[in-house]
């Protein structure tokens, strides 16, 4: 038989094939032992972090006993995997899933996306990019402790601002200016008390109102009002851009769960088949 008619036979087509993939594999597997191989780069890697720490070129016991440690703690890890003592540990799980979340999302693609692309995602969630509605006020302060009576004090101060007043010869030093420009209701929230925001939401413009507050009674007048506004590219761009990052890092993860549960499936033959199917619909 010639050696052609030879390569023809399946069985030893299949050696063939085997053998190739048996080199193949020599080829592509990762070295167990690379941890522990010394090597002159390692041996420099060693020297240079040593000196660092120490604030010196260390000498070779130093630099002996720094290698050594590294060694003996790999040492320790594999003979601690060898005994298992990974597997019923919370915090060793948690780590090496961390560990595997963060290697899954650094194979994300994170390059800045171009203005098209934000432009995209910006305009699928508008309500989350979108600028609050604003308003700019003026407070006067009748305050709590000075006033035996704070909010008929205020009424007063809105008695004389209709005559004309000037707001600044008015009412009791407090906490913020009197004149305060447009922004978010909510920060009035935080700087006056729910009650005195609450209160600013169906104020008309241009009319003295008497709102209270954590701190005492005001004079209120509503200077203007701002709507909310879908933020434009210049100022959402870089929430837009760690928006789509943190998409981006999560679909990694989402992709590779799926490979994962494909490769890995659950058993779920002990269950009953109703509740084997729903389970399986998720993803199981």
């Amino acid at each position: 038989m010639t050696w052609r008619a030879l390569l023809r036979e399946p069985l030893v087509q299949f050696l063939v094939l085997g053998l190739a993939l048996f080199a193949l594999h020599a080829r592509v597997r990762p070295d167990p032992d690379a941890n522990m191989r010394v090597d002159l780069a390692r041996v420099e890697a060693a020297r240079q972090g040593l000196g660092a720490r120490l604030g010196h070129a260390p000498a070779d016991a130093e630099l002996a006993a720094a290698l050594r440690e590294a060694l003996d703690d790999e040492r320790m890890v594999r003979e601690a995997v060898r005994l298992g003592l990974d597997r019923d540990d919370p915090i060793v799980r948690r780590r090496l899933i961390q560990k595997l979340r963060l290697a899954y999302e650094s194979s994300a693609d994170l390059d800045p996306a171009d203005d098209a692309a934000l432009l995209a995602q910006r305009d699928a969630e508008p309500q989350r990019y979108t600028a609050p509605a604003r308003l700019a006020l003026t407070q006067i302060l009748a305050a709590r402790g000075r006033h035996a009576e704070p909010e008929a004090a205020a009424r007063e101060f809105a008695r004389a601002l209709e005559a004309g007043a000037d707001p600044a010869g008015l009412g009791d030093p407090g906490p913020h200016a009197r004149r305060l420009g447009l922004r978010p209701v909510a920060d009035y929230a935080g700087m006056f008390g729910p009650e005195f925001a609450a209160a600013l939401e169906g104020m008309p413009e241009g009319t003295w109102s008497i709102v209270q507050s954590k701190i005492g009674a005001h004079a209120v007048r509503v200077d203007a009002r701002a709507p909310a506004e879908l933020l434009p590219l210049a100022a959402a761009r870089a929430r837009l851009q760690a928006d789509l990052a943190e998409r981006r890092r999560a679909e990694a993860v989402r992709l590779a769960l799926e490979d994962l549960r494909r490769a890995d499936p659950a058993d779920l033959r002990e269950l009953p088949p109703d509740l084997a199917a729903a389970l399986r619909e998720h993803g199981l």
